[in-house]
């Protein structure tokens, strides 16, 4: 299965699609040169209630509409706690970042691309690799058009996911919740402009 599936493409246009792997962002296989566009779009956040039991007084730091070739993907938004969320330091406290989806995606095809975006930043050894594709396979949905995964990431812990408001599985190797964040979140994310909203004050 492709991704983007229900996106209409000429077979050339298909071809250059296929090739340019970048950035997954739970399941888009995204170029390295697509951008963000320069506003977000309308807010869609999870709200403070769901967010509660994970994080203390949690507040939105910043959101991003994601568009391919014209064509909107999702729309991201980062929240943290009490404490300020400096992008330099993301990895040592808590914080949440949702995906509301604008398109549907297949939760094998979110899997396998969250993991080349991890090789892509640094390289994995195949035994480990292995072992967290199966850990993302088992925990990923297909997501609709509407619906959304949101991660609550603690430092050193591993991660808690939702598919809306149903709690959804675990990530429990820590390093693995925290190389799955990094896709969006460290300076050697794909999506460098996404980044840049995501870490500012809406």
């Amino acid at each position: 299965m492709t991704f983007l599936p229900d996106i209409p493409m000429n077979p050339t246009r298909r071809q250059l699609f296929v090739r340019t792997g970048s950035i997954a962002l739970l399941g888009a296989d995204l170029s390295a040169w697509a951008q963000a566009p320069s506003q977000p779009g309308p807010m869609a956040t999870p709200t403070t209630k769901r967010l509660q039991p994970y994080l203390n007084n949690p507040r939105l730091v910043g959101q991003g509409k994601f568009t391919f070739w014209g064509l909107d993907i999702y729309q991201a938004s980062l929240w943290t706690g009490d404490n300020p969320l400096l992008p330099e330091q993301w990895h040592t406290q808590g914080l949440a970042l949702e995906l509301r989806y604008l398109r549907d995606f297949d939760g094998k095809d979110i899997a396998k691309r969250s993991l080349d975006e991890i090789n892509g930043q640094s390289a994995v050894a195949k035994d480990k690799a292995q072992a967290w594709l199966k850990a993302m396979e088992d925990l990923f949905p297909n997501v609709r058009k509407g619906q959304s995964l949101t991660g609550i990431y603690w430092a050193d812990k591993g991660a808690q996911f939702l598919f809306d408001n149903t709690v959804l599985g675990e990530l429990k190797d820590p390093e693995l919740a925290k190389r799955f964040f990094a896709i969006w979140l460290s300076p050697q994310t794909s999506a460098p402009e996404l980044r840049q909203k995501l870490f500012s004050q809406p």
